[in-house]
């Protein structure tokens, strides 16, 4: 089998999780990273009612968040210029909550792309699943 181009896959990955996992032709791993991330991600938007993703007030989780793909500039447009009115049309324990989870998303989608790429560079290399086997089981 031909290995494939981890540059796309990276890429890939980024704009949508688990999409470069698929395209390396592992979809188990794909189809979780993106159920996970995906979810984790739209969860934190809906609990933060759509005040997650926001440059202005969270600069730092908003480069977290970035790594969850393209969907956080979009969301970051179509958030418009007006302010979040904290406490007023939003608890801010809801929103901080969210804006943590969609970056978190982030970071996850971050590390599934560190994963990807080490596989890649050493696919004869223990991965996490391996470390947890019992050698002694297995020489019996």
């Amino acid at each position: 089998m031909a290995r494939r181009n981890i540059w796309l896959a990276l890429v890939l990955g980024w704009l949508v999780p688990g999409l470069g996992h698929f395209y390396v032709r592992r979809p188990l791993h794909g189809a979780l990273y993106a159920l996970c991330i995906c979810g984790l991600y739209a969860a934190g938007v809906a609990l933060a009612r759509g005040t997650a993703v926001n440059w202005d007030i969270h600069p730092w989780y908003f480069a977290c968040q970035l790594w969850a793909g393209p969907i956080t500039i979009g969301l970051e447009f179509l958030r418009g210029p007006e302010a979040i009115n904290l406490g007023e049309s939003i608890g801010i324990l809801e929103h901080q909550t969210g804006v943590v989870w969609a970056a978190v998303a982030g970071v996850l989608n971050l590390v599934t792309l560190a994963e990807l790429f080490r596989r890649h560079s050493e696919p004869e290399a223990p991965g996490p699943a391996d470390t947890m086997r019992n050698p002694a089981q297995e020489a019996a």
